[in-house]
């Protein structure tokens, strides 16, 4: 080969196929749409609100109070005489119910703090839906609410019978710089759901609630990507799977620190669902392929990145670094041409980050996670699950 060709190969095509494999889920999800007419409400459901460790947690209840005793607060018999009874006062006030569900005892940390798993969650709920009665349940998270009511978001998947449905998170703490480019990154992240409806949100997501039972039998209780194998399991199971574009306000990290713990997690998750779960990758080649690369060429981008700036002083790094920065931002501004902002500028950068430092931490932070909880993750669509005595609810 030409020594020329191979030296535009390493220095110009790897740059722009990187940008291209960190914009094409963007790319993609850019045109899908999302029109939402509410449907007839469906009144037949119960809420699920998971609640542990501390009710400071629970910021919801002015919202759920509209439900009364259709929403069932999950816990766990863990947990302290004080949060029992504050719990308690709580549900007494508002008509709900609580739900408590053994799990194994936390232990002490070094702090005297007591230490809980990221199962917890999965488990109260998974326990918890053997006593939901009602055709369809809504899993919400103790500090989420929405700006329509449970009863539209059901009766969208009643008239289209759906058996799970993921919905569409908005960010509403924008004013920060963090804020305003999740706001751009979730758009298009909750649009991509018109595509790939499995891909299910954990803070609000609503099911069939014998569907949602039978999903949950099976589930790993890996708590990082736990939302999104809901819906692996739903496609596995043969159950319909589909995109309510029903919002829900949320707030993300916009402060640097939390931001940057969250996304060492989600990249766990990711490392979880697209590396460790790769035989999945036969159902959904495309998104697998994406997100497993998103992995496996983080060392070509180091070698890429590096060899870019040793080489910085020379005319061809830097009509590289020039082509690359361009391609990036006329990807950018193109996914997000309807929603104009200075802050796009700054996309390149904060792709950069993830794609050079949070992607290839990522592979540590499973392996920290599976660790820390004993379990791989490994999803098992065909798994059995273990009979158990159940607990009973206090009220």
């Amino acid at each position: 080969m030409n020594p020329w060709i191979g030296l535009a190969i390493s220095v110009l095509a790897l740059p722009l196929l990187f940008t291209l494999v960190d914009m094409v889920g963007s790319v993609r999800a850019r045109n899908a749409r999302a029109d939402y007419a509410p449907p007839t409400p469906v009144e037949d459901f119960e809420v699920l609100v998971p609640i542990y460790g501390s009710v400071r947690y629970l910021e919801n209840v002015e919202f759920l109070r509209t439900y009364g005793s259709r929403v069932l607060l999950c816990t766990t018999t863990t947990e302290t005489d004080e949060f029992n009874r504050e719990l308690d006062a709580i549900a007494r006030a508002n008509g709900f119910r609580v739900f408590r569900g053994e799990v194994s005892r936390p232990s002490e940390g070094r702090s005297g703090k007591r230490q809980t798993g990221g199962t917890i969650r999965d488990r109260v709920v998974r326990d918890a839906l053997e006593w939901v009665r009602a055709e369809w349940v809504v899993c919400l998270d103790a500090d989420t609410t929405t700006v329509r009511p449970l009863s539209e978001l059901v009766g969208a998947l009643a008239v289209r019978k759906l058996d799970l449905a993921s919905i569409r998170l908005v960010p509403m703490n924008t004013r920060r710089l963090l804020g305003r480019i999740q706001a751009h990154e979730y758009r298009l992240a909750m649009q991509l759901r018109r595509v790939v409806p499995w891909l299910v949100s954990g803070a609000c997501h609503a099911a069939r609630t014998e569907a949602h039972r039978q999903i949950m039998r099976r589930h790993s209780l890996f708590f990082q990507g736990n939302d999104v194998e809901l819906g692996i399991l739903a496609n596995a199971l043969g159950y319909r799977v589909g995109h309510v574009p029903f919002e829900v306000p949320t707030i993300v990290p916009d402060k640097f620190r939390p931001w940057w713990r969250q996304r060492l997690a989600w990249a766990g998750g990711e490392v979880r669902l697209y590396i460790v779960n790769f035989p999945f990758a036969r159902r959904y080649p495309l998104v697998w392929a994406y997100g497993a690369a998103t992995f496996l060429l983080a060392p070509l981008r180091w070698i890429t990145a590096v060899q870019l700036v040793d080489d910085l002083g020379c005319t061809m790094s830097t009509v590289v670094l020039a082509v690359v920065m361009l391609a990036y931002l006329v990807l950018a501004f193109y996914v997000h041409w309807n929603f104009k902002d200075s802050v796009i500028w700054l996309m390149p950068l904060y792709g950069a980050v993830s794609s050079l430092l949070i992607s290839p931490l990522g592979i540590f932070w499973y392996v920290k996670m599976a660790r820390a909880d004993r379990n791989a993750g490994i999803i098992r669509p065909r798994r059995r699950h273990k009979a158990r005595e159940l607990a009973r609810s206090t009220r």
